[in-house]
């Protein structure tokens, strides 16, 4: 029986993390500029571009983003 309800906490957990990274990867998509590349990875969501870094310095909104994702980690 135990076993059982761990296995199904487990799925539920799975389901949960599987749309979670979903609902941030299209948050991320539509906040961010177009050249920003956006991707499901297995331990998570991975944003990529040119010069990021030097685009997050410069760019306040990008800033922002970069805030919220190291809140949501």
């Amino acid at each position: 029986m135990m076993e059982k309800l761990q296995k199904r906490g487990e799925a539920i957990a799975e389901q949960r993390l599987a749309r979670a990274k979903s609902e941030i990867k299209s948050v991320l998509v539509e906040e961010l500029p177009a050249d920003v590349r956006v991707t499901e990875t297995g331990e998570g969501v991975r944003v990529e571009a040119r010069r990021l870094k030097q685009r997050l310095i410069g760019n306040s909104s990008l800033r922002d983003v970069a805030f919220l994702m190291r809140a949501v980690r």
